[in-house]
């Protein structure tokens, strides 16, 4: 059995205090930039299962949603893609834990039987093929994807990614890719935390996943971001900080 606790590193000493968990093939050093826009923090970001310093840690997705909510206990929990699908899987299973949830092209899963073992299916053969390719052939190919059509990456940031070996990337997929999640759907009424969904509107998919999300999820604000694929905290930093500062300032007053 894997040792269950992930690595983090925290930074800044503002009042807020603020978890971050990256998507696939990232490390929590992707974080930083986007953390940076958002006003009097005290950030603290999550290398993921099978990722950065947490390779050697492979967890379900149920596991890591207890994992990553043990450390944002009392934070507001910021997730992008499958950090999104994880931090959900913390929310739910904790609902006391988190004081707030930010989803940044995040999903409940795929509710369709039968599309949902095809996806398992196609991670699974993606897995195969990073094993065979290795990482930074890979990387190249994942970020050149329809997904990511109008993002740039910078050498840091695929210096970053390549951090992550073959073996991880693998794993990772066949743990936590999406057909391994159990839909979440029908959980999202239950969810008493306010809650921030975040696409980038050139992201038809995510943003009409946003859009029902925001239908289900009781205190929910949507904010779709103009200029911004998949990726949107990326792709529009100050558009992204400016909508999470909004949204915080938005919680401060309700609460006094």
């Amino acid at each position: 059995r894997t040792r269950m606790s992930l690595y983090y590193e925290s930074s800044g000493n503002g009042s807020r205090n603020i978890c971050f968990v990256h998507g696939f093939t990232q490390t929590g050093k992707s974080w930083i930039g986007a953390a940076n826009t958002i006003d009097n923090t005290t950030s603290t970001f999550i290398d993921a299962p099978d990722h950065g310093e947490s390779q050697g840690t492979s967890l379900t997705l149920q596991e890591s949603g207890d994992a990553i909510a043990k450390i944002a206990h009392g934070m507001v929990l910021i997730g992008y893609s499958m950090g999104a699908r994880m931090a959900l899987h913390a929310a739910i299973q904790n609902p006391q834990s988190m004081t707030g949830l930010v989803l940044v092209s995040g999903t409940p899963g795929i509710e369709d039987d039968s599309e949902r073992a095809a996806r398992v299916q196609i991670d699974d053969e993606l897995a195969q093929h990073i094993e065979s390719v290795g990482t930074s052939v890979f990387i190249e190919e994942w970020i050149r994807q329809p997904l990511f059509a109008e993002s740039e990456f910078g050498d840091d940031e695929i210096q970053d990614r390549c951090r992550n070996t073959a073996a991880s990337l693998a794993s990772s997929l066949r743990m936590c890719g999406t057909g391994q999640q159990d839909p979440l759907w029908s959980q999202l009424h239950k969810i008493e935390i306010p809650v921030l969904l975040i696409a980038g509107s050139r992201d038809t998919k995510f943003t009409a996943i946003a859009t029902r999300m925001h239908e289900l999820i009781p205190q929910s604000t949507l904010s779709i971001l103009d200029h911004a694929g998949h990726n949107a905290h990326l792709d529009q930093p100050i558009a992204f900080g400016e909508t999470v500062n909004t949204w915080l300032q938005g919680q401060t007053h309700s609460k006094q």
